[in-house]
């Protein structure tokens, strides 16, 4: 996008580094209240890329579910990084974004969640959606500590891994590369 370099300055100025994220989408702000699960998946594994989107979507809702988050799939209105295959809270708030880039014989699915309160990621996005003129609502943006979880950051991680590779039999194959 011809805004990318005012938009790199922009995150710079609130102290984020700008990436190029492999899996794509619209610009995101990590930081150390995130979690970002990146799953290498055999192309034969799932078909099509919305046979993917739609098994890690409902994997995540239902996990948020089992930690008392009233989790829905779909996008929230003025949400950032926009996808109908968001996962919220309750109908409201994102809390996990999920991306997905094909290559030569595997498919990278990628979910970045929030777990802490986003409000430091807030006016970063807020900042580089300005400069790339792109809309969205800062109230949108949500985590699972806002939700009610009050499980420890670890605990949170170690709940949403070990689901993820546990409950799910397509992503938990031995040919799936979990990182």
């Amino acid at each position: 996008m011809p805004e990318f370099t005012a938009a790199s300055a922009a995150a710079v100025s609130f102290g984020f580094d700008p990436v190029i994220r492999l899996a794509g989408g619209r610009a995101v702000a990590y930081d150390e209240s995130c979690l970002v699960i990146d799953l290498i998946i055999p192309l034969d594994l799932h078909q099509g890329h919305l046979a993917a989107f739609d098994a890690a979507a409902d994997s995540f809702r239902n996990l948020l579910r089992d930690l008392g988050v009233d989790a829905r799939v779909g996008q929230v209105a003025g949400e950032y990084c926009a996808g109908n295959h968001s996962v919220n809270a309750r109908g409201q708030v994102k809390i996990v974004g999920i991306a997905q880039r094909v290559m030569r014989g595997a498919r990278l699915l990628t979910a970045s969640v929030v777990l802490e309160s986003p409000a430091r990621l807030r006016p970063v996005v807020d900042a580089v959606y300005g400069e790339m003129n792109l809309e969205w609502s800062q109230a949108t943006l949500g985590s699972l500590r806002d939700e009610g979880v009050h499980l420890s950051r670890d605990e949170m991680t170690a709940e949403l891994v070990t689901g993820l590779h546990e409950r799910h039999t397509a992503w938990a194959s031995p040919q799936a590369r979990w990182l």
